[in-house]
């Protein structure tokens, strides 16, 4: 058919009332509706999505987002679905690739000039998921206490990791878009050291109080990082831990393996303190298969946690690596930790490239070796170990030699080490690790003149003590089997994780792991059905993000903890016009570091700490998830903006509002809370502010919300497709009520947006029945699920809390600096 003019270019507003009905066809789909109705409506009616951010059904169409239009035939453009009517004859097409580029480049825009990412890169490269916006805001803001309390909802030990994790949340940091990124590990050093004497025999910093005791027992076999972790919050849930350790003392490779100068040991035992506190047993020296077997422990405990570390050292696979001067980094390593002293070569060599090879080189030079050389290889930038550490290896004299392998080692006539004969190598395919593989040359052969070679090239743990006929299978690489989700072995009652599991990986790692078997040992012993968890646990990591994220929602809370989800990011542009540098951690010299033991990193001052923490970018956004914004942008597949990189506007957020909390970075703009509340309310806080690309919806002069009529009815909050409006729940425990004023009228149940208020059968404390007096029931609100945002949301904006507590925000003007006349200095307005 042809369009007319009218038809094809003007948008008209319809209340649907017009009779008869109109016929026309939507992606190949026979629809009807009334005449009147909009394409929009009528592909509602048939279920055909159409995606749009500003279309609210309860007020005029405004067209403004674009995202809504579609193809109709006869017209030489395309028109917007929401606000153009349907007509007798019209044939209608919502997904041609036309619609999707032209849908692409108006989500491309809305991104260019949105400076609020959805979820932090940073969060997901950390195993542990910490929440690291959240506890750098507190730093900020000097609350260290609530700090460590919100780390330690994912890891318990923020002083230990804050000196030893290889820091993979530091990579992604979106901060390096504007210069460098932050420092994230060195920051909760220093809130984490802040707290730690005060723990030691006052208040535990903790993320929930304690559970009940729960009467169920677990035994921990190891207490490393894992089965620490694992008591940690095993302890939390109220069950009650015991763990059984081969070595002296607790801590496993952050005792004897980590040298003092990267772990102060005062620092290590206050930190596990917190353990023994929260009432976990301790039992040392016994070794699982020598001093009690794995039935002797199911015979006393619901449950059993291995967490065996990787103390047995991989072999070199070359001749003469028996010899006299041949010692393996770990022995070498707990040697010095358990007598105190260690045998040093004059000339060592140490082969290997990760953090445990950097740390016997580092040693080395501490005990004093006049030569200490590494060997490796790869090429430095494929080395394991962080960049710093080998860096501060270099400082301190150890010599890098890359690109080789050994062939075999060099000895006397009385077997011992003279030298080791090494191969050049050049970078070949990736292999299975990502990193390109070593091939050799020929003809290169060398030697290294040396009197001790200490090898680092990988641990295995030591599995003695279980069998498969235990439960506790194998893999081929010489691990633990387990669930991927439950860590549970064929024995249900064994669970395993860390070291023993991964292979010798890093700590941070084997704690993410602790933490997990925690979770769900706890699901277990509560008598969740664990094969039903794993394969519901798996699908969601398989499904789509924003299924995922809606089923996810559904779970039991503490069977979704367990999920991981990967984010999707899309790429949007960062706000990078005031540059800073990240928090930097005095060290000691070069040439001190040489004969000491100490500590190197001398901690951060608090100033420096706080600016640090300041410069986070705060990429999170309490919508995530159920964003329109982002679910679109997922679903075009913004991943690479052509706009991004532009001028981009960086508003602060204005949390005046005791209940509204507004985010003007997160606003595309789309008019809804300016219409809403226009129309339904009345109030008419908010307008369209500035001209061309600096407009933004605000209220007039940026004043409160609770200085321009706002009647706190959140119907703002409830119709915005971004969060950029968000509600902060309150914890009211009454409001007051005048029952000899009160009607019993219902209005207060028919406009509360946030189902607060409910009708029943004995409304109130009325003394006659409603219902029956008005011949009908007042509108009842249906059934549903609390809004995830009103649950997480002081998770997400930390120093909302005040709010929580009664005392509300100071009023005063959302930029830099306040206005003239607006703060009286006591919370007050002139």
């Amino acid at each position: 058919m042809s369009l007319t003019r009218e038809t094809a270019d003007v948008h008209v507003e319809h209340d649907g009332t017009a009779g008869g009905t109109v016929s026309l066809t939507i992606d190949g789909q026979a629809v009807t509706c009334r005449r009147g109705e909009t394409i929009l409506e009528a592909a509602r009616q048939v279920d055909i999505h159409i995606p749009t951010l500003c279309h609210e059904p309860r007020l005029p169409a405004a067209a403004a987002c674009r995202l809504c239009i579609v193809e109709v035939e006869g017209s030489p453009k395309l028109l917007p679905s929401c606000s153009t009517p349907a007509a007798e004859g019209m044939v209608v097409k919502t997904e041609t690739e036309r619609v999707r580029v032209t849908r692409k480049l108006y989500l491309e825009l809305l991104l260019s000039d949105h400076d609020s990412f959805c979820t932090p890169p940073c969060r997901d490269a950390c195993p542990t998921h910490i929440k690291i916006p959240q506890f750098l805001d507190y730093i900020a803001h000097g609350d260290y206490a609530n700090g460590v309390r919100k780390l330690r909802e994912d890891l318990p030990f923020p002083a230990v990791l804050g000196r030893v994790c290889p820091r993979p949340c530091e990579e992604p940091c979106r901060r390096q878009l504007v210069e460098h990124p932050i420092t994230i590990c060195w920051l909760h050093r220093f809130m984490a050291d802040q707290c730690l004497d005060d723990e030691q025999l006052g208040e535990l910093l903790l993320p929930v109080e304690p559970a009940p005791e729960s009467g169920r027992r677990v035994a921990i076999v190891g207490a490393g990082p894992a089965g620490l972790s694992a008591a940690f919050y095993l302890r939390l849930e109220g069950h009650g831990v015991k763990l059984f350790e081969a070595m002296p003392k607790p801590g496993g490779m952050l005792r004897y393996g980590i040298p003092s100068y990267r772990l102060p040991r005062d620092v290590l035992e206050k930190e596990l303190n917190v353990v023994w506190r929260l009432g976990a047993e301790l039992q040392c020296s016994v070794r699982l298969g020598v001093d009690f077997s794995l039935e002797d422990l199911l015979a006393e405990y619901d449950a059993v946690f291995l967490g065996l570390g990787a103390f047995n050292s991989n072999d070199m696979g070359i001749p003469g690596e028996d010899a006299d001067g041949v010692v393996s980094a770990i022995d070498f390593l707990g040697e010095l930790e358990l007598t105190g002293d260690v045998h040093v070569g004059r000339k060592v060599t140490v082969i290997g490239g990760g953090f445990t090879a950097m740390d016997a080189c580092r040693t080395s030079v501490r005990k004093g070796a006049d030569e200490v050389t590494v060997l490796y290889r790869r090429s430095r930038k494929e080395m394991p170990a962080h960049h710093n550490e080998v860096d501060e290896a270099e400082e301190e004299g150890v010599r890098l030699e890359l690109l080789t392998a050994p062939v075999r080692v060099l000895t006397d006539d009385s077997n011992a080490v003279v030298g080791i004969e090494m191969q050049r190598m050049e970078l070949g395919e990736p292999d299975a690790s990502g990193r390109r593989r070593p091939v050799p040359i020929e003809g290169s052969d060398y030697v290294v003149e040396c009197d001790q070679v200490i090898t680092a090239i990988g641990q295995h743990p030591n599995l003695d003590g279980t069998a498969p006929e235990q439960g506790v299978h194998r893999t081929r690489w010489r691990t633990v089997e387990v669930d991927e989700w439950t860590y549970q072995t064929k024995d249900p009652r064994v669970f395993a994780g860390g070291d023993c599991v991964l292979g010798a990986q890093t700590v941070v790692q084997a704690v993410a792991h602790g933490k997990k078997a925690a979770w769900s040992i706890d699901a277990f012993l509560r008598g969740d059905d664990m094969s039903e968890v794993s394969r519901t646990l798996a699908e969601l990591r398989a499904a789509p993000f924003y299924s995922s994220i809606s089923r996810k929602a559904d779970l039991d809370p503490r069977v979704a903890r367990m999920a991981e989800i990967p984010p999707v990011f899309l790429d949007m542009t960062t706000d990078v016009s005031r540059p800073s540098p990240p928090a930097d951690m005095p060290k000691l010299s070069p040439a001190a570091r040489r004969t000491d033991f100490g500590q190197i990193e001398l901690g951060l001052p608090e100033a420096e700490a706080r600016r640090g923490a300041s410069l986070c970018l705060d990429c999170y956004c309490p919508a995530n998830g159920t964003c329109d914004l982002q679910r679109y942008g997922i679903e075009y597949e913004v991943f690479s903006n052509r706009f991004h990189g532009g001028t981009v506007h960086s508003r602060p957020a204005d949390f005046r509002h005791d209940f509204i909390m507004r985010e003007p970075d997160r606003c595309i703009n789309c008019m809804r809370c300016v219409r809403i509340c226009r129309h339904e309310v009345g109030a008419s806080c908010y307008d369209a502010m500035g001209r061309g690309f600096d407009t933004i919806v605000a209220t007039p002069d940026d004043l409160p919300l609770q200085m321009v009529g706002c009647v706190s009815c959140g119907k703002c909050a409830e119709t915005c497709p971004t969060g950029a409006i968000t509600t902060n729940p309150r914890v009211l425990e009454s409001y007051g009520l005048d029952e000899s004023r009160c009607m019993f009228c219902g209005e207060c149940v028919e406009v509360c947006p946030y189902d607060a208020l409910e009708q029943t059968e004995v409304f109130e404390l009325a003394d006659f029945d409603r219902p029956r007096l008005a011949r009908q029931r007042l509108y009842e609100r249906p059934e549903r699920a609390l809004d995830p945002l009103r649950e997480r949301l002081t998770d997400l904006v930390p120093h909302v809390l005040d709010s929580l507590k009664g005392r509300g925000w100071v009023w005063g003007a959302t930029g830099d600096e306040a206005s003239d006349g607006c703060d009286d200095g006591e919370g007050g307005v002139d």
